[in-house]
């Protein structure tokens, strides 16, 4: 009798749309600490323009995860509790999903072979 495959978890129900752009994701992650931060400082860690994270900052922050203050020139960020618990459940449905994915490659694969 063939081994059982493990059933595909309901937890990519809980992933959030709007963080499966790794870019939304990292600056979410990147906030998590709910401070302040800038968003030039932001696009320097991620290495990518500030005006890229401007504007996936709005997206968020329509989605009320995010808030944004602009003082002058600067632009500060920083996540809202909201953010923050859709920030959490959906690193928990990715390590879910991530981790239902590695059963069913060794489940059908056997062990993962290291590197010659």
């Amino acid at each position: 009798m063939p081994p059982t495959r493990p059933a595909v978890p309901s937890s990519h129900r809980d992933l959030d749309p709007l963080l499966l752009l790794p870019v939304r994701l990292f600056v979410m992650c990147l906030l998590a600490d709910l401070h302040w931060h800038e968003a030039v400082v932001l696009a320097n860690t991620l290495r990518i323009k500030p005006r890229s994270v401007s504007l996936h900052a709005e997206l968020l922050a329509a989605a009320g995860y995010v808030s944004i203050r602009v003082a002058g020139r600067r632009t500060k960020m920083r996540l809202t509790p909201l953010g923050l618990d859709r920030l959490t459940g959906h690193v928990t449905a990715l390590q879910k999903v991530a981790s239902t994915a590695a059963l069913l490659v060794t489940t059908r694969h056997g062990a993962p072979r290291s590197p010659t």
